[in-house]
């Protein structure tokens, strides 16, 4: 016990959860394919985690003001997936999550530029994975951590239960104009089934709110996730307005990394199995303590009781269990931001362990 004790250093950390906090300024923006930028991929990239440990904190890009993935508390703490996802890297590199500087994109695409131009270490702002923002670009997505697709938001008085019953209706969507864009997949939505739908197109997600209040608008629509917390957040009265359950399309989100840089793509790769294994195994930042003595060699091995684990991301053998104790597991991550202990009250669905009929599986690490 002795050995495992000393070998994780956790007594203090587990006492005081790490929260690190920013003041950021309120953007706007969405999770849908963008205009593709190309860029040549550099071909010698500075190492990130060499970086990141010199200069003492962790630059996170995120959007700053979409509740429960990214936002400001009265506080001026940023709080959200997103957010905490930020936090479990920065835990996983320094043993402290509060290291970690929020800095909020307006859009995506301004993003990925900011990632590009090695303004910021990572992006975690709603971004789709998409192949034109993967391919021929210096950034690189890592592994998902929400499963979105495009949602309409209508009125409850409306009545109606799909988007196949807006015939006629008038969609509107907020976001860059150009290919690839969310307007693209309402236009191939209303081919499909011959809706004969008005598509407009806004510059942020504000004016749509308006424009749907004004009843200009019969329907919102943007990816599930933010039309969740928009309901919330945005409109003045939300029992008023329904999140249809139906998608048009998939949006696998996940953080994006400087391409190249496969120490740093795979850290941030396994900080995201980690927590969803974590959840799977049931070790919880609650139980951490209790489960060092866990006899499942899968968790003995995650928790850095086998000497060795930390050596190919470059990180200390217990960085897997500073990750946990500081944010907790995937599940309790979604719970408090986005799930049943926040005001939103979203189901798990796709984002669901794979034995609740989930898309969310952790992969191996041994």
């Amino acid at each position: 016990m002795r050995r495992l004790i000393a070998g994780l250093g956790l007594a203090a950390l587990l006492l005081s959860p790490a929260f690190a906090q920013n003041a950021p300024q309120p953007t706007q923006g969405g999770g849908q394919g963008g205009q593709n930028r190309q860029q040549a991929r550099p071909a010698a990239p500075a190492k990130t985690l060499d970086a990141v440990r010199a200069r003492g904190h962790l630059l996170c890009g995120v959007n700053g003001s979409l509740a429960g993935f990214s936002a400001p508390d009265p506080a001026g703490r940023m709080r959200g997936l997103d957010a905490d996802f930020c936090r479990a890297v920065a835990a996983a590199v320094f043993g402290d999550a509060e290291k970690v500087r929020f800095l909020p994109q307006a859009t995506v695409e301004a993003g990925l530029d900011a990632l590009a131009a090695r303004q910021i270490d990572i992006l975690a702002r709603n971004a789709t994975v998409t192949l034109s923002r993967d391919a021929g670009r210096p950034v690189t997505p890592s592994a998902v951590i929400f499963y979105d697709g495009m949602a309409f938001l209508v009125p409850r008085n409306l009545n109606v239960t799909s988007p196949r019953q807006l015939r006629d209706k008038t969609v509107c969507w907020a976001g860059a104009a150009g290919a690839g864009t969310g307007g693209d997949n309402i236009a191939a939505f209303n081919g499909r089934h011959g809706l004969n739908l008005t598509i407009r197109r806004f510059d942020m997600p504000a004016e749509v709110v308006t424009a749907m209040e004004a009843g200009t608008c019969q329907a919102f629509a943007a990816d599930g996730g933010a039309l969740a917390s928009r309901r919330i957040t945005d409109f003045r009265n939300p029992d008023q307005w329904l999140v249809l359950a139906e998608v048009i399309s998939r949006e696998p989100l996940a953080p994006f990394v400087h391409a190249g840089d496969d120490d740093w793509r795979g850290l941030v790769f396994w900080v995201t199995h980690v927590l969803i294994g974590a959840e799977y195994f049931g070790v919880t930042s609650a139980n951490l303590i209790e489960n060092l003595g866990n006899p499942d060699q899968r968790v003995r091995q995650m928790l850095g009781l086998a000497p060795g684990f930390g050596r190919p991301l470059r990180l200390p053998d217990d960085w897997a269990a500073r990750v946990i104790s500081s944010v907790g597991n995937y599940g309790e991550i979604f719970e408090r931001n986005l799930g049943r202990a926040s005001v939103f009250g979203m189901d798990r669905g796709l984002n669901d362990q794979w034995t609740r009929g989930g898309l969310i599986y952790g992969f191996p690490t041994r």
